[in-house]
């Protein structure tokens, strides 16, 4: 397939009483399942001539049937009796099944059973039967009639490895299995095409996509106006598979980005941008000095199984230099917009979407982590421009207006080795080598990362490209991380991730003057006001019981089932046989993490304003240097230590005996001696897991 879709534009519109029609929306499908789950309780009479009698009858039923009445059963003993029944009779009949031995009227009747029985009761049950059968099976005796009755007869032990699936299977059994596993089949139609055949290419173009938010600037306003327009021009998304390899391509294409606020003139029209500020935009995105070729603001590029098989999946981010601008007048405009205007009971729609929510990170972190266990070979490269934040006083950029900026500096992550890992993994000449080349290797760097709060008449934008001035609160760093990942997760020698992390130095800078305009400056601008004061109403639904809860995972039902006693005691024969070699085999436990982290010396200037001049004077200055943390965490063990070489305090005004600035406090160790043991501060920490087999050992 070869399909090209080209879409001109897309304007996405939203104002406020469309706002407050959804959220009536979502309240009135709040009350409509409340309601339908008490209708059957409500009094069949005119509404009229309904009394506060009968309201407090229909109370009264709801409670009683719903709540208390369903716990109070659980204690009669002719419900007892019947569901400890059902239970019997459904071991009986899953035993049947486990021996082969079950009719089609037993099928029957346990699927009848299982619509009466919960997911915990039938867990507990299986469990139970299948324990009994397997100790049926070890104590029948292997007898030579046996075997020659089952040759005979054609029977064959369930665990069988060469039971042949094809034939006890039929057709729609075997497309269930194949869909549940992720099997495909033997499809011979692509095998004799190349491996660069692409049976399907989509491209899909979207020259412009805008996000309006429209809401009366004034109360007394008859028409609302736009106060706020996202444009994402030339958006072009692509995608490809490769059938023969399984592998598929996915690219991501962004042109630019941009965010308008509210107009300061009045008259204009709401589809222009002249006179409205903007609160981010793209910068500097010329492909050279010389070209008017613009970069595309994002490209992501994301393909499986690539072709020239040096990775199992390779991601590719590329982004350009973002500038966002605060601006008061749009963001409280906003923030008013999207406020209720009466409080509303959404608490049905916050459970429903907290449950999806729930569930949808469940199911990702299990697929992540799943794919990061898995993944042998990953090739990522990440660029990531710097962009910046500006807050300027009284909430409104303009020319000469302090400004405060916050750079968030250029990341650059990416795979540190190249080339094909598993051929050079065969080439180690010893296992020292063997071991360091069994890791993908990664490298971050995040760089230029500053505070900056230029005064009226200060260029932050100078500012910005220089490493060390005054206006700087907080000066460029830089920070590099080292990342490895071992391809093999079953190895006790090979930790599983190990992180090597260094900052060389973090330079403070703040004076007194400096402090009082920076709080000033916060306290300029305007914050969005609640015009409704905010009230707390409870839940009309009550909350689930611990029980129920607690059993809505799969995994915490099989564990609550093998906590109940008679189930502990029928498995514990099992375990204790094994306890010795499980001992044995969690001695050496599987190392998940190896990370250290160096921080070589943080810096703290505090500078005294002087009253002739505008520039500040040295005051004071905290230095700490080498500050080291290191981290093991294991299967059951975790093991956190940091430690700090020297902390002094210098007065900037006076100098000492040794020609240096006067120590005000001084703990520097002796240089002579560089022992790594010998620390001014040390903190050692060590944590094991209550499910360590050597927890009661004396180890520990």
């Amino acid at each position: 397939f070869d399909i090209k879709v080209d879409l001109d534009e897309i304007s996405l519109n939203i104002n406020r009483d469309q706002y407050l029609d959804l959220l009536d929306l979502f309240e009135f499908q709040d009350y409509l399942s409340i309601k339908s789950k008490y209708i059957k309780y409500q009094i069949k009479n005119d509404i009229e001539k309904k009394s506060g009698r009968k309201k407090w009858k229909f109370a009264y039923d709801a409670i009683v049937n719903e709540d208390i009445r369903p716990r109070f059963d659980c204690y009669k003993w002719k419900n007892i009796k019947t569901h400890l029944d059902c239970r019997r009779e459904y071991r009986s009949i899953y035993i049947q099944d486990l021996l082969g031995k079950v009719t089609v009227e037993q099928k029957q009747r346990a699927q009848e059973l299982e619509k009466k029985l919960n997911v915990f009761n039938l867990t507990y049950v299986r469990c139970a039967a299948e324990i009994e059968v397997k100790k049926k099976k070890e104590q029948e005796p292997n007898t030579w009639w046996g075997g020659v009755s089952n040759w005979w007869s054609g029977n064959k032990p369930q665990d069988d490895p060469n039971l042949d699936l094809q034939k006890v299977m039929s057709s729609d059994e075997k497309n269930k299995l194949y869909d549940a596993i992720g099997y495909e089949g033997d499809d011979i139609s692509i095998s004799n095409y190349p491996e660069e055949y692409i049976d399907i290419d989509l491209g899909i173009q979207l020259n412009l996509l805008e996000v309006n938010v429209w809401s009366k600037i004034n109360e007394n306003d008859a028409q609302f106006r736009v106060i706020a327009r996202a444009s994402i021009p030339d958006t072009n998304l692509q995608f490809k598979r490769r059938p023969v390899r399984s592998a598929m391509g996915v690219s991501l294409n962004l042109g630019s980005f941009q965010v308008f606020g509210i107009a300061t003139d009045p008259n204009e029209s709401e589809f222009s941008n002249q006179s409205r500020p903007v609160l981010a935009r793209p910068v500097s995105r010329l492909s050279s000095p010389t070209s008017k070729v613009e970069k595309k603001l994002l490209e992501v590029e994301y393909e499986t199984n690539p072709i020239d098989k040096l990775a199992d999946f390779r991601i590719k981010v590329i982004s350009q230099s973002l500038e966002i601008k605060y601006n008061a007048p749009t963001i409280n405009k906003l923030s008013e917009c999207f406020e209720q205007d009466t409080q509303r009971n959404l608490q049905g729609v916050k459970q429903a979407a907290y449950s999806t929510y729930t569930d949808v990170k469940h199911r990702s972190y299990i697929l992540m982590k799943h794919n990061i266990e898995n993944i042998k070979v990953l090739d990522i490269y990440l660029d990531l421009q710097s962009s910046y934040f500006l807050l300027p006083e009284n909430g409104i950029y303009q020319d000469d207006v302090a400004v405060m900026c916050m750079d968030f500096g250029h990341l650059i992550f990416k795979r540190n080795d190249q080339g094909d890992q598993v051929t050079s993994l065969k080439e180690a000449k010893d296992i020292e080598e063997a071991r360091e080349k069994s890791y993908t290797k990664f490298k971050l760097k995040l760089e230029n990362v500053q505070l900056i709060y230029a005064n009226r008449n200060e260029s932050w934008e100078k500012v910005r490209q220089e490493k060390d001035t005054r206006l700087h609160l907080i000066k460029p760093l830089e920070l590099d991380l080292d990342l490895e990942k071992c391809i093999y997760t079953d190895d006790a020698n090979l930790p599983a991730w190990k992180v090597a992390g260094n900052l060389p130095n973090v330079d403070l800078r703040l004076s007194d003057k400096r402090l009082f305009q920076i709080i000033n400056h916060m306290e300029s601008i305007p914050l969005p006001k609640s015009k409704n004061s905010t009230i707390v109403v409870p839940s009309m639904e009550s909350e689930s019981s611990p029980l129920q809860s607690s059993l809505n995972n799969t995994e915490q039902t099989l564990q609550a089932v093998e906590g109940i006693t008679p189930m502990k005691e029928t498995t514990e024969e099992e375990k204790s046989v094994d306890n010795d070699e499980k001992k044995k085999e969690f001695e050496g436990q599987l190392t998940q993490l190896e990370a250290i982290f160096t921080l070589n010396r943080i810096d703290i200037h505090i500078d005294q304003s002087s009253n002739d001049k505008d520039e500040d004077q040295t005051f004071l200055r905290l230095t700490l240097e080498s500050i080291v943390t290191k981290t093991i965490m294991k299967t059951f063990d975790m093991n956190f230590d940091a430690s700090l070489a020297n902390l002094i305090v210098y007065h900037e005004q006076f100098i000492g005996k040794d020609n240096q600035n006067l120590r005000l406090l001084s703990a520097e160790l002796d240089q002579l001696n560089n022992s790594e043991s010998q620390k001014l501060v040390r903190f050692k920490y060590h944590h094991t897991s209550s499910k360590n087999p050597l927890f009661l050992s004396s180890d520990y």
